[in-house]
């Protein structure tokens, strides 16, 4: 009994490994020329589908994305023209700024020394004025001796050196 167990249990594991063997073979070939299942069939040709439109698209796309990429590089060229004015005017108007605080600096010492001159012309002016207010006091009253003098002369004998012909 043992022994016809033993042989039941042998065949029915030798029966199971070639079922199994058998049916791994079987499945091999029936799957032998495919790779993919039909699901898989049918997801990679609408990717291969996607892929070809999407190659189109890019096909139909390289012109207008050439010259998108020369409108970029104009962009770029007229924007670096632009920046190197904006300095070049920074540049300028900082020179202009300087040269302005100069002229500034120099207008105020002109002013300085204008009001400096003024106020010597204006204290000048007022010497000369007490001069001449001195001088025709001086004068008014030469004027005031001589027309004092000249009548009390003509009464008087003239002197010699008035007779005296030439």
């Amino acid at each position: 009994m043992a022994f016809g167990t033993g042989i039941t249990v042998l065949i029915a594991a030798i029966g199971t490994g070639l079922g199994l063997l058998g049916g791994w073979f079987g499945f091999r070939w029936r799957h032998k020329g495919r790779v993919f299942s039909e699901s898989d069939r049918e997801y990679l040709q609408n990717l291969l589908y996607r892929a070809e439109s999407a190659e189109a698209k890019l096909e139909q796309l390289e012109p207008e994305l050439s010259r998108t990429s020369d409108r970029a590089n104009i962009l770029e060229d007229s924007h670096r023209v632009i920046q190197e004015e904006l300095a070049n005017e920074r540049q300028y108007n900082l020179s202009l700024n300087t040269d302005l605080s100069r002229e500034r600096a120099q207008q105020k010492l002109l002013e300085i020394k204008l009001k400096d001159q003024a106020e010597a012309v204006e204290t000048e002016r007022r010497r000369l004025d007490g001069e001449l207010v001195r001088l025709a006091k001086l004068i008014e009253e030469n004027n005031r001796i001589l027309s004092e003098s000249l009548p009390a002369r003509r009464n008087a004998d003239e002197p010699a050196f008035a007779t005296a012909s030439f």
